[in-house]
């Protein structure tokens, strides 16, 4: 087998990333936190050899700590292995310096690897997430269906392509929900809810897993970290506590009656909330028309929901967020007609609100 000389200078990033470094001839360094020692050599200015190093939860680990030597390690590096659990903050990066190194070793939730996962995820880790998503949208209407469903969809999709550091694309459910899977919903970072009405995951006439749907829903938002969006009749949507976890964990509160539609209306700020990255370039507060949903009950009562726009007249909610489990949620109840889709503030609300909910901004 070749010697490992030529990762030598690779080493530190190596042990940055807390990944497994490999070696043109299919040897590997070794990660943060590994165990081993190089062998002595006699020429001066290589790296000496390393104590034992250990890492044994997420974001508690250490590593080996260099001790005096006169000469390079020679052995060529055996497998190292890395599990870059998302926001650790352990293990130190070994010295470099040397040609090789020996020895096995496990790497848990070092620091640096904690952030590369988070970003990849969704932003976890401190850093916002950059670079393509994937955005799927539920619009199936088992009660009324609202004639500005198409028009929401172009707006998703066409949004995505405003920002090439932070571009989506954009699929369309079928009525089966058939991607709601653990492996179906595994390539998205966001679902997104374009006015779909009625029980269409717990009483959807062509959804053959009903349980399992919903339990990967779940799963996508609170483990998996992912995102919810949705305007308007997303929340009059599952409604009669078919899918308990969506109306009162992901939503807060359900849609109870509504004024008429075109009404006139002004948008305020929240005050506690008015600095919220979702309102960044939004008025405190602008009038429009819309059709006003009454809710059952103010989500900003409920835990973990915060309130960012109000209707002026009776200060009843317009739009809320939440940090769900591992995931975030984002929703408006405007967004009934065909017109509102053109206005500006009503874009810049969508737009804010996915990039938040997707953790590419704070």
């Amino acid at each position: 087998m070749r010697s490992c000389a030529i990762c030598g200078a690779t080493l530190a990033l190596v042990a940055v990333l807390g990944g497994l470094g490999a070696c043109s001839d299919g040897s590997n360094l070794l990660a943060v936190g590994g165990m081993g020692s190089g062998s002595a050599g006699s020429n001066s200015g290589g790296m000496p050899p390393v104590t034992a190093g250990t890492s044994a939860i997420p974001g508690a680990g250490t590593s080996g700590a260099p001790t005096a030597g006169s000469g390079p390690g020679t052995g060529p590096g055996t497998a190292g292995t890395s599990d870059q659990s998302t926001g650790g903050t352990g293990g130190t990066p070994v010295a470099t310096g040397g040609s090789s190194m020996g020895g096995t070793g496990t790497d848990v939730g070092g620091s640096a690897a904690g952030t590369t996962a988070g970003t990849a995820a969704g932003g976890s880790g401190g850093v916002p997430a950059t670079g393509p998503f994937k955005v799927l949208i539920i619009s199936t209407a088992l009660d009324y269906p609202h004639d500005s469903i198409p028009t929401c969809q172009q707006l998703v999709a066409d949004l995505g392509k405003a920002d090439p550091n932070n571009s989506w694309t954009t699929k369309v459910e079928g009525d089966d929900l058939a991607d709601f899977t653990t492996a179906g919903l595994k390539d998205y970072a966001m679902i997104f809810s374009c006015n779909p009405t009625g029980r269409v995951f717990s009483g959807g006439p062509t959804v053959r897993d009903k349980a399992g749907a919903m339990q990967a829903f779940q799963d996508f938002i609170e483990k998996d970290g992912k995102a919810f969006g949705g305007v308007h009749s997303a929340s009059d949507f599952e409604k009669t506590n078919g899918f308990p976890w969506f109306t009162n964990t992901l939503m807060g509160a359900y849609f109870q009656g509504h004024g008429a539609p075109g009404s006139s209306g002004s948008v305020l700020s929240d005050t506690q909330n008015k600095d919220h990255a979702v309102l960044a370039g939004l008025a405190s507060t602008y009038s429009t028309t819309d059709e006003w949903y009454q809710m059952n009950r103010d989500p900003g009562s409920q835990p973990g929901f915060k309130i960012l726009q109000r209707l002026a007249s009776d200060s009843r909610p317009l739009t809320w967020v939440k940090e769900v489990g591992a995931g975030r949620m984002f929703y408006t109840v405007r967004g009934h007609s065909k017109t509102t889709y053109e206005e500006g503030p009503f874009r810049t609300l969508i737009k804010n609100g996915i990039l938040w909910a997707t953790k590419r901004i704070d």
